[in-house]
C-alpha cells in the first residue's frame, strides 16, 4: 500500500491526490518462483516419464507431459486472479475508488469525502467486511485482504478522512 500526505494544502494545482492507497491480494509466488516451480515439476515429470518409458509403459510418458502442460495452464490461470487491485484516492473535492478486475477491467466510483463513512462490519470476526458509504451508495472494498488488513485499512482511512475534514 502506498500513501501520501493529508490536508487540503497537500494537493497541488495539477489535481494530484492528497492521499492514495493501492490494495491488492497477497502474492505468495513471484514470477521467478513460478519459473522455478515449473522447471522443477517439469524435471520430475520427465524423470518419471522416462522411468515408465524404460519399463515399457510408453503411454505413461505422454501422460506425464500432458499432465505437466495442464499444470502450467491451470497455474497461470490461477495467477491471473492476482492482477486484481483497488486504488483509493482522496482529492480536495472527491474520494475515488478504482477497482481493477483480474481481466484488467477498471470500474470507477466517486464519493464526496466530507460525508464518506468507513464501516467495518463485524470487526472482531474473521469474516469481517469493509464498506465505504455516502449518500445512499455503498461499496465493499478489500474483500481479498485478510481480516487484520481490513481492520488496518479501516483505521487508516478513518484517520485520513478525519485529518482532511479538520484541515
Amino acid at each position: 500500500m502506498q500513501s501520501g500526505g493529508v490536508g487540503p494544502g497537500a494537493a497541488d494545482r495539477n489535481g494530484h491526490p492528497v492521499f492514495e492507497a493501492v490494495l491488492y491480494p497477497h502474492r505468495s509466488l513471484s514470477p521467478r518462483g513460478f519459473v522455478i516451480l515449473i522447471a522443477v515439476t517439469g524435471i520430475v515429470g520427465f524423470v518419471y516419464g522416462v522411468a515408465f518409458l524404460l519399463m515399457g509403459a510408453w503411454p505413461i510418458f505422454g501422460f506425464c507431459g500432458t499432465e505437466w502442460l495442464l499444470f502450467i495452464y491451470l497455474f497461470r490461470k490461477h495467477l491471473k486472479g492476482d492482477r486484481s487491485a483497488e486504488r483509493l484516492r482522496l482529492y480536495d473535492d472527491r474520494f475515488t475508488v478504482e477497482t481493477i478486475s483480474p481481466k484488467g477491467e477498471v470500474q470507477r466510483y466517486r464519493f464526496q469525502p466530507y460525508w464518506l463513512q468507513v464501516i467495518l462490519d463485524r470487526p472482531d470476526e474473521p469474516d469481517n467486511a469493509l464498506y465505504l458509504r455516502s449518500h445512499g451508495k455503498q461499496l465493499q472494498i478489500g474483500a481479498f485482504l485478510s481480516p487484520q488488513e481490513r481492520r488496518d485499512i479501516a483505521g487508516e482511512l478513518r484517520h485520513v478522512l478525519t485529518r482532511w475534514r479538520t484541515a
